[in-house]
């Protein structure tokens, strides 16, 4: 979380990555490439040219080339490019070169260090970007600016590229309120629902991110104006009141004429005329004015920047985001494992496609399947990115053209229904495309999964959508339902022929895959008792301030240490050990289970920076609970126990009061660390000291925190730190019908484990594990994949019960002796 001290030993390690049992050869190898980097860049660096551009000190020139020789050891690669950025004019490289330069310290870092090497210590695209924005900075020049797109969605295009970074939403809307009205719409309607509200989110998309976008800038330039006026916290706390007014899909009081997006903007500026009504003309006049230079500035540039009318097209190192013209696009169902096109507009014009028209489409291809055989395409969704492009080449030209035209499909819709108690993560291994689209719609018959592209998605957003389109497709089967039954009409839609020959099939089976992972969920949480512990800190000091993630993080760190895996798995995987075929993966899985109880987890936690800025969508903190420093395990044992022995009457009072306050004080001061990260996230740099209430008893350890948190986010260093990540979207609307999350994972492969947790509009938390440790793939290989999904579901469960239990604790500690103060 903090920024890295330069030249600092800790600095090197987190950022450098680990291995687990990395071998003295090998680190002898990483350390032999770095020295040949680090000679070699600081001969450019310390040159009289980089000298006058550069505004760091001779110390700190030699401090940055250290650190960019550990953690991107690429030869003389680093010194050429610092070399061509010193000799640019002004502070703003142009994009081209900024691209094709992180494409040239990938290369290098390829080609200097050997298979095992590269996968024992680089930290993957984090660590170029990170050295790269480091070369930037020694040649003076604005790394900001650098970046137009800000620097996550420059991340996401060369991080979040495999079939892992893609997250996934549930909603079950659509056939609940149906069956609630006892509507049964078959297939044919069912289907053309769905499609119908694919087509008119594509056509509406610009209108969608243009609301997104004015309800941030417009509520962040309001605080901004206010930020000295008496009543600021009003303002400030605006967007918040929004979000709990926003409607995710037409009002029964919307004219039929008028669109979601028409009927949102409507809403949003009734809202905000209804807040603003006490604002002073000066302060309105200034407001208004920054929102005229910023929607000049910015605006086109954000929805072009996170518009789905693009596909993907990917490179050795990373994806161009390529537009399709409107009239161009289409909607892929998948029926029966068979690809149909639908196109988007009527042929020949950008008017949109009539529903009339669609559902004669569909119901052509129900009466009549395509009579070719089912498509192969979720063996190509598993390739690696990069490993796709050089298969394409050896691909039948047939095959491929029918791939580039499914390109010009960004949201498919899988009607294969299958059930819906499976995993999300299982539910999504089904035809899904090869990765060049934004987003697949999977049915079960009763929901509706969205598994979208991090590139195009971040999670809130993702669920958002979800839920306006759950929505939408209601409506459209509510008014299907008054038709005459549908009947085919003359043509079939286009039907793309995906056959795989069998020497393409055994080049699938040869190209590099995409990390296998094992699946996890639950909704045991008792989130009900967190609820009524958060009452009960607010009640015992105003000091206590922890939200609900902040307590599943910091169970997370304790959960590490605590964990006791179930007999009975764990003498399962003893007598597969003893057997040649699984002996290596059992050995694997019990080496995974020990080492997580040995490691304190440096957890990522994304942090919504859209309020701030739309364009930067997200800033991702790397959190790590100093457990060892704050002595939490014996404090928390000792507080316990003080608390029995004084009920019982053979304990010291006093002593119990002193640990206590201790205790307390330890929680405070961790909320306060958490708090402050996610002010400095949302104001885009760190609030003053002066703004937190610092504790009298806070303990040294939080202190330090406190004071390491940097000025500003680095998001790629922290990107780099992350093992795992905790994707908290929170509580859904009381009208959402979202129900299940799963989050995506950044194609490094260090990052082992992805904790996705929403709260549904019954209260209930669901929280969902991916795996992705070594041992996952190993036993997959060997026919034992039922083994790695119940390692994963055990380490969940253990999670969950951990997690009540110690709420329960803190609750009995808290309402202990009201008169203790700190």
């Amino acid at each position: 979380m903090a920024a890295c001290k330069l030249g600092s030993v800790e600095a090197i390690e987190s950022l450098v990555g680990y291995s687990w049992g990395v071998t003295v050869d090998t680190r002898k190898s990483y350390d032999k490439a770095s020295t040949k980097t680090a000679d070699n860049l600081r001969t450019i660096a310390r040159s009289p040219v980089v000298r006058d551009l550069s505004p760091l000190s001779l110390p700190e020139i030699d401090a940055v080339v250290d650190l960019v020789a550990r953690v991107v050891p690429s030869g003389n690669v680093p010194g050429v490019i610092l070399n061509g950025l010193a000799r640019l004019p002004g502070r703003k490289p142009p994009f081209k070169t900024v691209k094709r330069d992180i494409n040239l310290l990938f290369k290098g870092v390829e080609q200097i260090l050997d298979r095992a090497v590269y996968g024992a210590f680089f930290a993957g695209p984090a660590a170029v970007i990170w050295g790269y924005q480091n070369l930037l900075k020694l040649a003076g020049k604005d790394v900001e600016d650098s970046f137009p797109e800000g620097m996550w969605q420059f991340y996401a295009d060369y991080a979040l590229r495999e079939d892992t970074a893609r997250h996934g939403n549930e909603t079950h809307g659509f056939d609940t309120v149906l069956k609630r009205h006892q509507i049964y719409p078959d297939a044919v309607d069912r289907i053309t629902a769905w499609v119908m509200t694919a087509l008119h989110c594509l056509h509406q998309y610009n209108d969608l991110l243009e609301n997104e976008w004015r309800e941030r800038v417009y509520i962040h330039l309001l605080r901004e104006v206010t930020r000295d006026e008496p009543d600021a916290a009003r303002y400030a706390r605006l967007y918040r009141a929004w979000e709990k007014q926003r409607p995710y899909g037409r009002g029964s009081d919307v004219p039929a004429s008028d669109t979601y997006p028409m009927y949102r903007r409507r809403r949003f500026d009734c809202f905000l005329e209804e807040a603003t009504r006490d604002l002073r003309n000066d302060l309105r006049r200034e407001w208004v004015e920054r929102i005229q230079v910023a929607e000049a500035r910015d605006l086109a540039a954000y929805q072009q920047q996170m518009s789905i009318l693009a596909y993907l097209e990917p490179g050795p190192y990373g994806e161009t985001r390529t537009p399709i013209p409107l009239e161009q696009t289409h909607v892929g169902v998948i029926d029966q494992q068979c690809y149909y096109l639908i196109p988007v507009c009527v042929p020949g014009t950008a008017q949109l496609a009539d529903v009339t028209t669609v559902r004669a489409q569909i119901a052509t291809l129900m009466a009549y399947p395509s009579e070719s055989l089912p498509a192969q395409l979720a063996p190509l969704a598993r390739i690696k990115r990069a490993a796709l492009v050089r298969l394409r080449k050896k691909m039948d030209p047939a095959l491929v053209n029918e791939l580039d035209v499914l390109r010009r499909a960004p949201i498919l819709i899988n009607c294969d229904q299958r059930p819906r108690h499976l995993s999300l993560s299982e539910l999504r291994r089904a035809e899904r495309g090869v990765g060049d689209h934004a987003l697949t719609l999977f049915d079960t018959g009763e929901t509706v999964v969205f598994d979208q592209s991090h590139i195009f998605f971040d999670g809130a957003w993702g669920a958002a959508l979800a839920e306006i389109m759950t929505n939408e497709a209601l409506s459209w089967a509510v008014y299907l339902n008054t038709l005459p039954p549908a009947q085919p009409g003359e043509a079939c839609p286009y039907v793309l022929d995906c056959q795989l020959h069998l020497s393409e099939l055994d080049l699938v089976q040869q190209m590099p895959q995409v990390m296998p992972e094992a699946n996890a969920e639950t909704d045991a949480v008792d989130l009900e008792a967190i609820s009524t512990l958060r009452e009960l800190f607010k009640q015992r000091s105003d000091l206590i301030q922890l939200t609900v993630n902040d307590l599943l993080v910091l169970y997370r760190a304790i959960h590490a240490f605590t964990y006791q895996p179930d007999p009975d798995l764990v003498a399962e995987l003893r007598g597969l050990a003893c057997k040649s075929v699984t002996r290596q993966a059992a050995l694997a899985a019990l080496e995974a289970i020990e080492h997580s109880r040995r490691v304190n987890p440096a957890i990522g936690i994304p942090i919504d920076a859209s309020q701030r800025s739309p364009r930067d969508r997200l800033f991702p903190m790397t959190f790590e609970v100093p457990l060892d420093d704050l002595n939490l395990f014996n404090l928390h044992e000792q507080v316990v126990e003080a608390l029995k022995a004084r009920e019982n009457a053979t304990g010291d009072r006093a002593d119990f009061d002193r640990l206590q306050r201790t205790y307390l004080a330890t929680l405070a001061g961790f909320g306060a660390v958490m708090t402050r990260a996610k002010e400095m996230a949302l104001m885009g740099k760190s609030t003053t000291m002066g703004s937190i209430k610092l504790l009298a008893h806070m303990p040294t350890p939080l202190q330090r925190m406190l004071d390491k948190i940097p000025g500003r986010f680095n998001v790629v260093n922290d990107l780099v730190k992350g093992r795992e990540i905790i994707s908290n979207l929170g509580a859904v609307a009381p009208s959402s019908s979202l129900t299940r999350f799963i989050t995506a994972k950044d194609d490094n492969e260090q990052k082992t484990l992805a904790w996705g947790v929403i709260t549904d509009a019954n209260g209930v938390m669901h929280i969902s594990l991916r795996d992705f440790r070594p041992h996952v793939g190993m036993l997959e290989a060997c026919g034992c994949r039922d083994v790695a999904t119940r390692i994963a579901q055990d380490y969940l469960d253990a999670y969950v019960q951990g997690l009540n239990s110690f709420i329960r604790d803190l609750r009995f500690v808290t309402l202990a002796n009201y008169e203790t103060r700190f």
